[in-house]
């Protein structure tokens, strides 16, 4: 790979669609890209085809072809490389420079958007290696190549960018590269006259990237943030020795806003929604690695204090307790107390060590295999990690050179190798470090060095991540087609399908029938939402709702005119609770800047308390936004069936620069219907009508959800807040109104109803009839509306509309009222929604799929024509067929002849299929066309590979339920000792937590929340069976589980066997690639070629099967 091996060409012909041909050394022909399809040429045909382009490029390899815009794709070239080093006798070359080619325009793609110079600058940035041979992936460790023929799909970047070439039958093996992320450092060892090399290997994982501040925690599917696979190699020989390790993000759902110069403000969600990811990730690991110990090296120190407390007791809650080991160790303290503690952790660790080994094998027969890793963390995955993997790598070298049997006769191999792979292991850390967090790592040699460093990363979080995330984002997913399609079809189909087939992200078509036809396997599943809004005033007098039994909350939240809800009977609660507070703070200068989040924390506690009168409730999500706050609320019953819950907010004061006025919105996915929620506080004042619009539009314009979702991506909508649009009639006029009850004369002359008619605001969305009177603006305490020197007019500031955008979408307004809270100068406003969401069946969506794809066709869209009794198909008999398919409505994608026969692309399968009616058709009167697909069993390769156990995880059953549901949730602690670092964490979880006493009075007392603990043991309610895998619906069957590969049972642990390692790699999830437009101008087909053949098998080497896992029985009950 020293040379360029790839010629890439453009037609710059104007009356001819873009077309791209490439060349590669070493292989015969070229590729064709045309039209939104990919076909091989012979070498003749490319001969031919060359003449009428330009060169525009040599590289060095492709990556992909990367759709950037439903209408834009590009080919990204491989165009500058530096080499690190060699492995198994291949290359192993750093990207240095990437290029991209438009395939559908004849301009610079960079005018086209703008977003690809943020992509080339990360893609440019040295932190992506691919290998020039075929036989070495770099996605795969050495166990793993061992026991597997297919790349590792967690480290496999551009993996989405080999879809299209997948779905015309290209050879992406041969043509196209694989790229990993993260760091690759080679030495070479001479030992007297052999060579050997040591390497060090960080594979980055692409299931859950971002920024430090941007991604922190799990997401739904077990997935962490900063995931990385470090691989320790020393190959001398046929001699290859391996050891692995891992890091990631702590694996609960967590944030860290990252604006100040080492903040370390953690902000949690509640306690049992990470349940679920939790034990997904641990599942995983098991899966991946066999047997695993956690070190976590948490301080004590602010939000580590939370973050490390809340670990460990989702840990000792988990049924993985009794067999991962979880060691504890606080480096900072410790390290600051002796530079030698570091001894004493590594004697925690050496069993593991011992245990574990590490992989080893001469020639093609494995001597040894790693059967266990050790999963390290800090608060970053960074500094602290990389210290304490490097003394796990330095101990762990002694035995490898041992194994190796490299010290005969040469008493100095052992001291070289540690002091090489000291070397290495600060240099990964610098280069992991810089992926993550923009600098290298703090190694606490030199405090100013340190210091500059964590300068630079606070520039680099608050300037640069963004962009970065962004341009992430952009790789991993693209932006192939419409993202509220594929965010549904995402909601209803299990990742395990999406993930490891071209089909879902290059065929649009059918994902759109997927979508339209998921009634026909879905079950409905109505829930209740109670939505309220507020403008408290600043918050003034707070106490006098929170703890006074003449003004309570639940006058608001359970108003005896929702009917719905005044009952005590747990069908008629609420599921889900959505309440948004608007001048939670006085709206000043200070506040503005750094606002206070102490009565965000009275106002959660204090409608926790309101909730839990009635049934358990769990907090979901809390956000302030200065003075707007949204808090969502689920009954733990409903917990299980939540996820992708995601938080956004925007600024709309003063043109944005200010947050005295903004939105703050909350996404979750309820079963598979995506609902979203929006709390707004717009521009005030009589007159300012425009600018409330503007706030409106700048909110549906600038909230982004992660994967770019908006607002519109979501199938229901409810928004919420003080509008402050105002009634268009003067302050008497209002009042006489309100006195007679005329309120259809308020809501003739009510702005936001004059302004939604006219399309200027809330366009498409509905609101309850205005049964109520005017909720602005009264004097404190009083039923008087304004009295003081202003005098304002009446209105309806206060407002609460919904948008279902489900073609046949359910949801039904119950009731919309005010309640008559006095401590403010508004009224609180209620609404109570029932939402008819939809739940998945596995097998139903089996056949569903199957359905589907029989009937849209072949992929590829190819037709074969041929002339009945001719060996070669007459070139002029092109356009008579060209006219047939145009009656049809097929469109010409790209044509060529291959071996004496007309091959043509058309625009859809479903169009292929259409063409098969002229087989037999007589063109001429004379000449018989024969009509013959050139994927017929295309059917059958698509058909969805599931297990039985893999169906089972759709299924929910009780046992589930009462693990994931059973809460009352009446405990929860915000952060640490500083008020604005605000962390909701429920924690009495039944069957997962330690219960708590709680007071008689609890009920109606106030919580101190400065005097809650976390829980530090094992309550005895944990003494359940261990699900086994034949009746795991425990964890497995939860429909948080329901569209990912199903967990694992733990296996239990007495005889102290230890598992055999098990790696297996669920494809993560990518986006689509552009379908093809049509042809503008028929083209003349290519003579010569074919489509290209599937990849063939990679051959691996042969392995002994390891031991089976030994049958344990499942735990027994009542322990």
């Amino acid at each position: 790979m020293s040379v360029r091996g790839i010629r890439i060409w453009r037609r710059n012909d104007a009356r001819f669609q873009p077309s791209i041909l490439v060349e590669k050394n070493g292989l015969d022909g070229s590729l064709l890209f045309q039209g939104g399809a990919i076909a091989t040429l012979d070498s003749d045909s490319t001969d031919v085809e060359r003449r009428s382009y330009q060169k525009i490029v040599d590289a060095y390899g492709i990556l992909g072809v990367l759709a950037i815009t439903k209408d834009e794709a590009v080919l990204v070239a491989v165009t500058g490389v530096l080499s690190v080093g060699q492995l198994y006798g291949a290359d192993i070359l750093k990207i240095t420079n990437v290029e991209f080619i438009s395939l559908r325009t004849f301009g610079s793609v960079e005018n086209v958007d703008s977003r690809i110079i943020d992509l080339q600058r990360l893609l440019s940035s040295q932190m992506f290696y691919f290998s020039s041979l075929q036989s070495y992936d770099l996605t795969r460790s050495a166990q793993h190549r061992d026991s597997h023929d297919c790349s590792d799909a967690r480290f496999f970047w551009n993996r989405s960018l080999h879809f299209s070439f997948q779905r015309y039958g290209i050879d992406t093996d041969n043509w196209l590269l694989k790229c990993m992320a993260g760091s690759v450092l080679v030495r070479v060892v001479y030992v007297g006259a052999n060579t050997g090399r040591v390497a060090l290997i960080s594979r980055l994982s692409c299931e859950r990237v971002g920024t430090r501040f941007n991604v922190r925690g799990a997401n739904y599917l077990g997935n962490v943030a900063n995931f990385v696979e470090t691989e320790q190699l020393l190959l001398f020989d046929e001699k290859e020795c391996s050891l692995l390790q891992i890091r990631g993000s702590i694996p609960l759902f967590w944030e860290q806003p990252g604006v100040n110069v080492g903040s370390h403000k953690v902000k949690l969600r509640a306690f049992e929604t990470s349940l679920p990811a939790y034990h997904r990730h641990l599942s995983q690991l098991q899966h991946r690695y066999g047997e695993f110990a956690i070190v976590n090296l948490l301080g004590r120190k602010e939000g580590e204090r939370v973050l490390g407390d809340a670990f460990k007791t989702q840990h000792k809650s988990s049924h993985f307790a009794p067999l991962v080991d979880f060691i504890d160790f606080d480096y900072h303290a410790q390290m600051k107390i002796s530079k030698e503690a570091i001894v004493q952790l590594k004697k925690k660790m050496s069993p593991h060590m011992t245990k574990h080994g590490f992989f080893y094998s001469m020639g093609k027969e494995i001597v040894k295999r790693q059967t266990g890793v050790i999963r390290t963390n800090c608060l970053d995955c960074l500094d602290r990690t990389n210290a304490v993997q490097t003394a796990i790598g330095l101990q762990m070298s002694h035995d490898q050179v041992a194994f190796l049997n490299l010290n005969a006769g040469k008493v100095n191999v052992e001291q070289r190798v540690e002091e090489i792979l000291r070397d290495l292991w600060q240099k990964n850390g610098d280069q992991c470090s810089t992926i993550y967090a923009g600098t290298g790592a703090l190694d606490g040699k030199s405090k100013l060095k340190d210091a500059s460093r964590s300068l630079a990363r606070t520039i680099q979080n608050n300037l640069m991540d963004g962009a970065k995330q962004e341009s992430f984002d952009l790789f991993l997913t693209g932006a192939a087609y419409d993202p509220r399609l594929f965010d549904r079809a995402c909601n209803i189909l299990p990742p395990s399908l999406i993930q490891e087939s071209y089909y879902y992200h290059e065929y649009a078509d059918a994902v759109s029938q997927l979508v339209e036809r998921s009634p026909e396997i879905a079950e409905p599943q109505s829930i209740k939402i109670f939505v309220g809004t507020w403008n408290v005033n600043g918050g003034k007098n707070i106490h006098n709702v929170a703890f006074r039994n003449e003004s309570s909350l639940s006058h608001w939240i359970f108003a005896n005119s929702m009917t719905r809800l005044v009952s005590v009977e747990d069908e008629q609660l609420a599921d889900i609770v959505a309440i948004g507070v608007e001048e939670l703070v006085d709206l000043n200068a200070s506040n503005m800047v750094k606002a206070s989040t102490t009565n965000q924390r009275m106002w959660c506690e204090s409608i926790r308390k309101t909730l839990s009168e009635k049934a358990p409730f769990v907090l979901i999500g809390s956000e302030q936004l200065v003075g707007v706050c949204l808090f969502l609320f689920a009954r733990p019953r409903v917990s299980p069936y939540l996820k992708d819950f995601a938080v956004a907010s925007v600024k709309t004061g003063m043109g944005g620069a200010t947050g005295n006025k903004g939105s703050v919105a909350f996404r979750i996915v309820v079963f598979s219907t995506s609902i979203c929620f929006i709390c707004s506080h717009f521009a005030a004042g009589q007159n300012e009508i425009r600018d409330r619009n503007e706030d409106f539009a700048t909110t549906l314009k600038k909230i982004r959800f992660p994967l770019g979702r908006e607002i519109d991506s979501h199938d229901v909508i409810f928004w919420l807040g003080d509008f402050n649009y105002r009634i268009n009639l003067s302050g008497d006029e209002v009042k006489n109104a309100v006195r007679n009850g005329d309120y259809a004369k308020l809501v003739e002359n009510d702005q936001l109803t004059q302004q939604k008619a006219l399309g200027q605001t809330f366009v498409g969305f509905n609101e309850g009839q205005l049964t109520f009177a005017p909720t602005y603006k009264y004097d404190t305490f009083s039923d008087d509306y304004d009295t003081s020197e202003k005098c304002r007019a009446p209105a309806w500031t206060d407002r609460i509309l919904w948008k279902d955008q489900r073609k046949k979408g359910k949801t039904q307004l119950l009731s919309y009222d005010r309640s008559e809270l006095k401590t403010s100068d508004h009224r609180p406003v209620g609404a109570v929604f029932k939402v008819e969401t939809f739940k998945v069946g596995g097998r139903k969506c089996v056949e569903l799929i199957e359905d589907v794809v029989e009937s849209m066709g072949p992929p590829d869209g190819t037709i074969i024509v041929s002339i009945a009794g001719k060996p070669r198909f007459p070139p002029q008999m092109f356009p008579p067929i060209h006219e047939k398919l145009k009656e049809l409505g097929a469109q010409v994608q790209l044509s060529k002849f291959d071996d004496g026969d007309l091959w043509i692309v058309l625009n859809s399968g479903e169009m292929a299929l259409a063409a098969l009616s002229m087989d037999g058709l007589k063109i001429g009167g004379t000449d018989q066309i024969n009509v013959k697909l050139k994927s017929p069993d295309w059917a059958y390769a698509l058909k969805p590979h599931l297990s039985d156990f893999d169906l089972e995880s759709f299924e929910v059953t009780a046992e589930e339920e009462a693990l994931l549901g059973g809460t009352d949730g009446a405990v929860f602690e915000f952060a640490d000792e500083d008020e604005d670092a605000i962390s909701v964490s429920s924690l009495t979880l039944t069957g997962s937590a330690p219960d708590r006493p709680r007071p008689p009075s609890a009920r109606s007392e106030a919580i101190s929340v400065a005097k809650l603990e976390w829980p530090t043991e094992q309550p005895n309610v944990l003494s359940t069976s261990m699900p086994t895998r034949a009746s795991s619906a425990s964890l497995a069957n939860s429909s948080w589980y329901e569209h990912v590969p199903p967990l694992a049972p733990p296996q239990s642990n007495n005889n102290k066997s230890p598992p055999q390692a098990c790696l297996f790699n669920p494809f993560t999830q990518s986006a689509p690639s552009p379908a093809p437009p049509p042809s503008t101008i028929p083209l003349p087909p290519t003579r010569g070629a074919s489509v290209g053949p599937g990849p063939p098998a990679v051959p691996v080497r042969k392995a002994p099967p390891p031991p089976p896992r030994p049958v344990i029985p499942p735990r027994p009950k009542n322990m």
